[in-house]
């Protein structure tokens, strides 16, 4: 403990499970023993060998009871929030963000179990196909997702203050998929090919891409569902809201995203004990904090989960190199030169160039568009099943997630090698021998 904390204004969550002092799991252990007699299945999603035994009964799960029940909900909610009474609305909101955070849950599973999966992937490639044939394990997992199925919110953020609209209504170019396809066809060819002589081997293999391949696009088909109640919760805050501006407790409606939710209930009961300078305040602090490019980590990780975050690392091909401007997660392979493009939020979609490198904090369902334009994504946070990692394979352009502070370390104008294989951005060569020191295109 503490399991999560707010620190200038981003949230951390602790990752301290492990049997050390201070660590859960010794409190969680008689529990997860008594699951796993009564549910060996449910414990085996936890570690990467027992995965693949356990994720067909969460995905199950998933789509014939949750999916359902949540779409429901949300639909009946979508037909009442307008016609609600006030004090009714806190309900709604709560029985639906309640069934979002159930959602989540079944997210971070499935999606948990993908990244799992495609880490034993990795792991077999790295051990038994990297000596023979290089390359990595990434090319394998390409062309399998669409970037552009409908359905769900062109979401940016999960805060209630911005709002969503539609996938439907966003044009997401396509480029064509032929030669992602025929590029993983023939890696996959290549690595059955050198497995040939092992018959065992060969079976795992195909077993091993199998488990991973599948989970792709089930993970950007689940994620595409988590908002779908998120313009109807944002509807019923604003309603109450729109109330307590019209009794002059708010200058605004939007006030009302910085009450919480004890403040709210009790404005709504006619006991507002907060004042207008307050909300302001809150407005300010929330806009200095969002200036900010938060660690990846606060404290210190155990050393157990240090060595498992670094073999993962290794497995997935990250490569350490001394020219590196940031590194981070190899997620879509290829190497490539361009001019890097800094783009934090959706106000600035507009300032990314056609064959410029995308460098963002990270990417959701309404940054889709922009892999269209770029020649390379490159994200402050994410890992191999982020959005930014699958959306990049779709379009076969290289990819580098997770590298903590691209964001401020590269410049607009730069010109850089993104080594999606390897986990690099570098600044680019001419010819080989002297760095390329272009000015900034445009000074923001």
């Amino acid at each position: 403990r503490p399991y999560h904390v707010i620190l200038n204004g981003w949230y951390f969550y602790s990752l301290n499970f492990l049997p050390i002092p201070g660590g859960s799991l010794g409190r969680s252990l008689p529990g997860i023993l008594r699951r796993a007699l009564r549910s060996p299945r449910r414990v085996a999603v936890m570690i990467p060998p027992t995965v693949r035994h356990a994720v067909a009964l969460y995905e199950r799960e998933w789509r014939e009871e949750l999916l359902p029940r949540y779409r429901a909900v949300a639909a009946g909610a979508a037909e009442s929030v307008e016609t609600l009474a006030i004090s009714d609305l806190p309900g709604m909101i709560d029985e639906l963000s309640t069934l979002a955070g159930e959602y989540f849950a079944s997210i971070t599973v499935v999606a948990g179990s993908g990244y799992k999966l495609e880490t034993n992937l990795a792991l077999f490639y790295r051990r038994h196909l990297h000596p023979h044939i290089g390359g990595s394990h990434l090319q394998l997992l390409a062309g399998l997702a669409t970037s552009d199925a409908a359905g769900g919110q062109a979401v940016e953020s999960l805060d209630w203050f911005r709002p969503v609209v539609a996938l439907s209504a966003t044009k997401v170019p396509r480029r064509s998929s032929d030669g992602v396809t025929s590029a993983r066809r023939d890696a996959q060819a290549a690595a059955e090919a050198a497995l040939a002589g092992s018959p065992r081997r060969l079976r795992a293999f195909r077993r091993l891409l199998a488990d991973a391949q599948h989970l792709v696009p089930v993970r950007e088909e689940q994620v595409r569902e988590l908002t779908i109640s998120w313009p109807i919760m944002r509807r019923a805050v604003l309603r109450i809201g729109e109330r307590l501006s019209g009794g002059g407790v708010l200058a605004s409606a939007e006030d009302v995203f910085f009450l919480t939710r004890t403040e709210v209930l009790e404005a709504l009961g006619g006991d507002a004990r907060f004042r207008g300078s307050e909300v302001e305040r809150r407005r300010a602090e929330r806009e200095r904090s969002a200036t900010l490019v938060p660690p990846l980590l606060a404290g210190r990780l155990p050393l157990a989960l240090r060595l498992m975050f670094s073999t993962t690392e290794r497995a997935f091909g990250a490569t350490a190199s001394e020219r590196a401007l940031v590194s981070g997660s190899p997620a879509s392979p290829g190497r490539v030169d361009g001019r890097v493009r800094i783009v934090r939020s959706s106000d600035e979609f507009d300032r990314l160039k056609d064959g410029e490198i995308l460098v963002a904090p990270l990417t959701a369902p309404a940054w889709t568009p922009l892999f269209a334009q770029a020649v390379a994504v490159v994200t402050d946070v994410g890992s191999a099943l982020s959005h930014a990692s699958i959306i990049a394979r779709e379009y076969g352009i290289p990819a580098v997630v997770g590298c903590g502070d691209a964001t401020t370390r590269l410049r607009d104008g730069m010109v850089v090698t993104v080594d999606g294989t390897r986990g690099t951005v570098e600044p680019a060569l001419a010819e080989g021998r002297k760095l390329i020191h272009d000015p900034p295109t445009e000074q923001r």
